[in-house]
């Protein structure tokens, strides 16, 4: 998994000798300077053809065909995209597994704006190939069979109406720069004594997705055993590979099935890194052994299924989470480690600076409207959730949340679980606790219009809503907010305060020294000429430069400045030199921060944030 889509497809076409490295230089470049797809500039140029791109799809990169008259969407998906949003791009959300959108493009130059739906939809995108009928006349069946319709284009307000009305509370007055991380989930495993106490030292990461791990390393997990049918060698892997993850500092592991392979990843810190890979024949039986670690059972596998445990491993007492959905190409698994009991962090703790906390602090403790933070998958709003919700019942408030899955229990705290299937979705959760005489109420991942109306009329009843949603930062959580049809008036006037943010890398402390960067000239108000401290590698980082995560943020109060394009239903552009103009601190401000402190490097700020 390279860092872009269009990355990974510019890099397959050389390997193809269809493009040189030279090549793609200048078409990365110009399509940067004109505002245009890299797929834009390469049509334009006559360089290569959509067949050239879809045989390299298919035949480099093992991107599959699908069949959508015998493959049905999950409705969950299909609310994540707009349906303006899939008709003007001519996609067709497939399903969403921890933060992994699987969509059909009917064009293969499309795979080149998948990049951007990314950055809209704060999720990592994978692509499947059909055609540009079925995908059309899919969009139109499903949208339709699940109920969802366009959204109504609203009267547009006047000025005034917007801009009379008072901010709630005004957090204009508290401003500067931020850091997070986030926590990670384990009834004893069924395997025996033999395998659970199996024990793996870190292993060597494949080089395509991030650094190469020492080459005097111990040797990488071994999928090879999958060859041999035998259940007590693959529990015995299952532990083997649950112990790694865990030495490793990974909060996520994937097996994702290819066209004809299968890969383990971890999610290390937000980052996906891939251990080791395997013939797509060889994975069924490493699917069985997760599922039977879950108690899940291995003889139904055309269901997704999911199973949740406490299990020790490395001496810790983990929630494990195991996520199984048959795909086209096969089960993806995907397997959550989180701490039991883990303590919610303070607002303190978050590594926001003095003014960015004051003003959360002055939100929880005297405001009314929606507190918004928004982050993509892994950029540990969590963190910030919980932390927010930990204030907010020190002080004496009464608090009401909603949750898909609770990381961390707070006894202050009315938690309640939304658990898949349940009659009781979220919606009919967060109503009873807008009747529950409370002063809070908070909503985690919020995903349908119905949440956002909710969260609205809270607003409107005097209480203070706390909810997180996915964007890769405040803007684009907005813009896409209206684009899943909240009303844009009503929003404008209930949102308050919004916390953008995203994780990033930190330098490893023993390995980190001064050099030289080209990008320092590249990040607003840097020293052009100055150093920055960057991890070499070493053992104590297992030769990759990092250890540990920290985040940047932005912190937007709600002005009327800001609220007036978002009622009148403004672009994402418009939002944004609105929020610029209110006085918000971008992410990059709060990441040089971090850079001129020596926590982070230039690169690493780049890979997240991508300024240059």
């Amino acid at each position: 998994m390279a860092d872009s889509i269009t990355t990974r497809v510019l890099d397959a076409l050389a390997n193809a000798g269809l493009l040189t490295v030279e090549q793609i230089t200048s078409v990365t470049s110009a399509a940067q300077s004109s505002g245009v797809t890299p797929g834009d500039v390469l049509i334009q140029r006559g360089m290569i053809s959509p067949a050239d791109v879809e045989t390299v799809m298919e035949d480099e990169l093992g991107i599959p065909r699908v069949d959508l008259s015998s493959y049905a969407p999950d409705d969950e998906a299909l609310r994540i995209v707009p349906i303006e949003m899939a008709t003007q791009r001519n996609i067709l959300p497939l399903f969403e597994i921890e933060g992994m959108l699987t969509v059909a493009i009917g064009d293969p130059m499309d795979v080149f704006t998948l990049d951007a739906l990314a950055t809209d939809l704060g999720l990592e995108i994978e692509a499947v190939l059909s055609d540009s009928a079925s995908v059309r006349g899919a969009v139109v069946q499903y949208y339709t069979e699940a109920g969802i319709a366009a959204s109504a284009p609203t009267a547009e307000p006047t000025a005034e109406s917007i801009l009379a009305e008072e901010p709630i509370i005004d957090a204009a007055d508290f401003f500067e720069a931020p850091v997070v991380n986030d926590g990670p989930i384990v009834a004893e495993s069924p395997f025996t004594e033999e395998a659970k106490t199996a024990r793996v030292e870190p292993v060597q990461t494949i080089t395509d997705v991030v650094e190469t791990a020492a080459p005097e390393g111990p040797p990488a997990i071994d999928l090879d055993v999958l060859a041999v049918a035998d259940t007590r060698k693959v529990a015995l892997l299952v532990s083997e590979i649950l112990e790694h993850a865990v030495a490793k500092g990974a909060n996520r592991i994937q097996l994702l099935p290819y066209k004809d392979d299968f890969f383990l990843v971890y999610r290390v810190h937000g980052r996906l890194e891939k251990i080791a890979s395997a013939p797509l024949s060889m994975q069924s039986a490493l699917v069985d052994g997760f599922k039977n670690f879950a108690k899940l059972s291995s003889v139904e596998s055309s269901r997704p299924a999911l199973g949740r445990l406490k299990a020790h491993i490395s001496d810790r007492t983990l929630v494990v989470t195991v996520s199984a959905v048959p795909t086209i190409a096969g089960h993806r698994v995907v397997i959550s480690l989180a701490a039991d009991k883990p303590a919610p962090r303070g607002l303190d703790e978050l590594g926001m600076n003095e003014a960015e906390q004051r003003a959360l602090q002055v939100m929880v403790e005297r405001g009314r409207g929606i507190l918004l933070v928004c982050a993509p998958v892994a950029g540990g709003r969590s963190s910030t959730y919980y932390a927010l919700l930990n204030h907010a019942a020190h002080i004496g408030k009464t608090v009401y949340s909603v949750e898909r899955a609770i990381e961390y229990e707070i006894p202050a705290v009315a938690q309640v679980l939304v658990s898949p299937g349940s009659p009781v979705g979220a919606e009919g959760y967060f109503a009873a606790g807008m009747r529950q005489d409370t002063d809070v109420v908070a909503i985690d991942a919020m995903q349908s219009v119905e949440d956002m109306h909710l969260a609205v009329e809270a607003a409107g009843m005097g209480k203070l809503v706390i909810a997180t949603f996915s964007g890769g930062d405040i803007v684009s959580g907005v813009r896409r907010m209206l684009d899943l049809g909240a009303e844009p008036v009503s929003l404008a006037s209930a949102l308050t305060l919004g916390v953008g943010q995203r994780l990033v890398r930190m330098n490893c402390p023993s390995c980190a020294t001064e050099k030289s960067s080209p990008l320092l000239a590249k990040i607003p108000g840097a020293d052009k000429s100055g150093t920055a401290k960057v991890g070499s590698g070493c053992p104590a980082c297992m030769n990759s430069g990092f250890q540990g995560a920290t985040a940047i943020f932005e912190v937007l109060p709600f002005t009327e400045q800001v609220r007036s394009p978002i009622a009148r239903g403004g672009s994402g552009a418009e939002i944004a030199e609105a929020a610029r103009a209110a006085g918000m601190r971008s992410m990059i401000s709060s990441g040089l921060v971090k850079v001129n402190e020596g926590l982070v490097s230039p690169d690493e700020l780049n890979r997240v944030l991508r300024f240059a």
